[in-house]
């Protein structure tokens, strides 16, 4: 009868110093994912601000703009339909720049 009641006080006594470590951990553990989360919120702003800038700045209007200014000759965007005639020929265009440089790779 006494060995088991100290094997019960031991248990409980075990159970006491264990469950504030566990909690301890867990609070440590909750602040780091805490962290992380705001990283991760302060990174998708930058990466929206960042996407924000380079559509302005790469649009063609603004490319357009920015190109006048700097160079002195006169500068005309086109249009797509003068670049390609139709999605056959574009596909075209690169099955070719494609075997050209397979070709340059297996003559090196």
């Amino acid at each position: 009868m006494r060995n088991k009641s100290i094997f019960i006080f031991l248990i409980y006594l075990s159970f006491f110093i264990l469950i504030p470590i566990i909690k301890n951990e867990t609070r440590l553990i909750e602040k780091k994912i805490e962290s992380f989360e705001n990283k991760i919120v302060s990174l998708e702003k930058h990466l929206i601000e960042a996407s924000l800038e380079f559509q302005y700045l790469s649009s063609a209007e603004n490319l357009y703009k920015t190109i006048n200014k700097n160079l002195d000759l006169k500068y005309e965007s086109l249009d797509v339909s003068q670049i390609y005639s139709s999605l056959e020929a574009f596909i075209n265009q690169q099955k070719q720049l494609s075997k050209i440089s397979t070709n340059e790779t297996q003559t090196k």
